[in-house]
């Protein structure tokens, strides 16, 4: 497989919780590996299909936020990638 990322990834297995706009409850997962433009993402099957293009990410527990737009989503396996946006 050819790697296309511009930037070398770190893998980190790192909990966290993906907050959607208008959304009552946020949503675990775990981020995989991520750097200075992205992240890969895993998500039960339940949450990847009502899953929006743009959420805020999470690590600490809504102390700070990620501002996340969706590049590529795999359903079967439960990935989606993102690139960290400003707003």
């Amino acid at each position: 497989m050819i790697e296309r990322r511009r930037l070398q990834r770190t893998k980190v297995a790192q909990p966290a919780k993906v907050l959607a706009v208008n959304a009552d409850v946020g949503h675990d997962c775990t981020v995989e590996n991520l750097n200075t433009l992205g992240a890969c993402i895993f998500f039960d099957a339940a949450t990847i299909a009502e899953l929006p293009r743009k959420f805020d990410l999470t690590f600490d527990n809504c102390h700070t936020y990620w501002h996340c737009d969706v590049i590529w989503r795999d359903d079967d396996v439960g990935r989606v990638g993102v690139s960290w946006k400003t707003r």
